[in-house]
């Protein structure tokens, strides 16, 4: 879990601290009012289940809900579209009581089925974090329209965690019933989204904007607050920030700023900024490496690459601050499962020129070993830095690399359909507990082509496999923590990815904007709690 600005500058930290110690409570919600917000790239899709990318998490969580809502940076479960459970003795069946009364956008009634639907068709096998959540599932079943039952194979002690919109959204099986499954990607309700959330789509005018509007039958008796949400797609940083500046906008969420503008736009009076409401998250980035190739298939180049990265200059001169030295795969915010032993990748430029002298890579003409195609994710200005800092510094132990760009659809389809690359920064989330955030990238289960956001590298080994299918049914406690140790100890040697840095999503708002920082997933909330002054 992250603290509370942990990793901001000092005069974030101060506008922050004054802006939290104004409760909220003191004002009274105020009924209508348009949100507009922007992020970078635009949405290549309106649910989670074609891609969990950060740009359209933060639309789809507005329309599509699940099972529970979440309170605090804990992700404390409460009630959403089952208004109650119940756990057996056993932990192994989960009984929810749904809401009666809710309706899709489409008037249709939401009933158990779709539930049961949702999660045994579409959201175990093709959600990239379905395997994760729902891998122990033995059966769904509806017993009547207001009742499902989960019967596991085994406890998990993080499936209440499951239930969030953008992990578990509850799809409507009438839409989808006819559907080929196997194309779920290509599906019309991932363009033209029917939920149950707060907010319906509207419009979307692609390069341009997309507008949702208040559900007039959302459950929730006077939710939304905001008569609707509003993203516009504006590709260039400096413009995003002018725009928030000017209050042309309303919101620039998890770091949609560069980090030289959140520190410009920081200091002013109108605005607030923070990185509270990602806890529950934990971002970390990295660089992703595709094993299957040559040299990369040697862990010693990989080793070298990692040694020949300056991962404190990362953090200091391409984002500001925002973040720190990553040590492995989990967050050091992450007190449970965190290896406090581990100490920062070293930074070592002629031990990493050993390395590949030894793997018989020698420097031929103007001291090149070989070349690479780095592939950087589109999400903006900091990622182009961030490219060409990688560029020059592996560079400097004779890896001469050739940087490419791409939309945000052609990069998912280049690294997670074709797998034709070489490495590509990348950053995932960590969901405050191994077997959900980072299970994923590392188990050969999840070498899925077409799958975001799972095993893109190939990587197989088996210890990790069988590290991470018993911790998934372990409590939290000692066995279980010397697991996770085991599993980063191991990832830090292979390298099957380079990590680099434990990010701080900054947001930056208007401070008429009221509501925002609710829970660990704030912005991938529904906001139905948003107002606006």
């Amino acid at each position: 879990m992250f603290p509370r600005l942990k990793y901001l500058p000092a005069f974030i930290v101060i506008m922050a601290a004054a802006l939290l110690a104004t409760p909220a409570s003191a004002r009274e919600p105020k009924r209508g009012g348009t949100l507009t917000y922007t992020y970078h790239p635009e949405p290549t899709a309106l649910s989670t289940i074609a891609t969990t990318a950060v740009p359209v998490a933060l639309v789809a969580t507005k329309v599509f809900e699940s099972l529970l809502e979440y309170e605090g940076p804990g992700l404390i479960p409460r009630p959403g579209l089952a208004e109650s459970w119940t756990v057996s003795s056993d932990h192994v069946t989960y009984t929810f009581s749904l809401r009666k009364g809710v309706k899709w956008h489409d008037g249709k009634p939401f009933t158990s089925e779709d539930v049961k639907f949702s999660i045994e068709n579409v959201v175990k096998p093709y959600h990239s974090r379905g395997r994760v959540y729902f891998g122990n599932l033995e059966s769904v079943t509806a017993p009547d329209p207001h009742t499902v039952v989960f019967r596991l194979k085994a406890p998990v002690p993080y499936f209440l965690k499951a239930f969030q919109p953008s992990e578990a959204p509850i799809l409507p099986k009438h839409l989808l019933a006819t559907t080929d499954l196997a194309n779920i990607r290509q599906a019309r309700l991932m363009h033209e989204p029917v939920g149950t959330g707060p907010f319906r789509l509207k419009e979307w005018n692609r390069g341009s904007h997309i507008i949702l509007e208040r559900n007039p039958d959302y459950w929730k008796p006077g939710r939304p607050y905001l008569d609707r949400v509003i993203l516009r797609v504006i590709p260039d940083g400096a413009a995003r920030a002018i725009a928030l500046e000017k209050g042309e906008l309303d919101l620039a969420p998890m770091t949609a700023l560069p980090p030289a503008e959140i520190k410009r736009v920081g200091a002013l009076p109108h605005l607030a900024t923070s990185t509270d409401g990602s806890e529950g998250l934990g971002p970390i980035m990295w660089l992703e490496v595709n094993i299957r190739e040559k040299p990369l298939s040697d862990v010693r180049v990989r080793q070298a690459i990692s040694l020949a990265l300056d991962r404190q200059k990362l953090v200091d001169v391409i984002w500001l601050g925002l973040g720190k030295p990553a040590t492995g795969p989990v967050v050091s915010a992450n007190p449970i499962h965190y290896d406090k032993r581990l100490r920062p990748f070293e930074y070592n430029p002629e031990k990493a020129n050993k390395l590949l002298d030894e793997a018989g890579y020698a420097r031929g003409p103007r001291g090149v070993r070989f070349k690479l195609a780095a592939t950087f994710l589109p999400y903006g200005e900091a990622w182009v830095r961030m490219a060409e800092f990688t560029k020059h510094e592996v560079g400097k132990i004779g890896i001469e690399i050739d940087t490419q760009s791409f939309d945000l659809s052609g990069w998912l389809k280049k690294i997670y359909t074709d797998w034709n690359y070489h490495f590509t920064s990348n950053f995932i989330h960590n969901y405050a507990d191994p077997s959900i955030g980072i299970q994923r990238a590392f188990v050969s289960s999840n070498i899925l082509k077409g799958a975001s956001f799972t095993n893109s590298m190939g990587y197989v080994n088996r210890r990790i496999d069988e590290i991470f299918a018993k911790a998934a049914v372990l409590e939290d406690g000692p066995a279980r923590n010397q697991l996770f140790f085991e599993a980063q100890q191991i990832l830090r040697e292979e390298l099957p990815v380079i990590f680099l840095m434990e990010m701080a999503y900054a947001h930056v708002w208007n401070k008429r904007v009221h509501g925002l920082i609710t829970n660990g997933v704030s912005m991938y909330s529904n906001w139905d709690s948003v107002w606006v002054e």
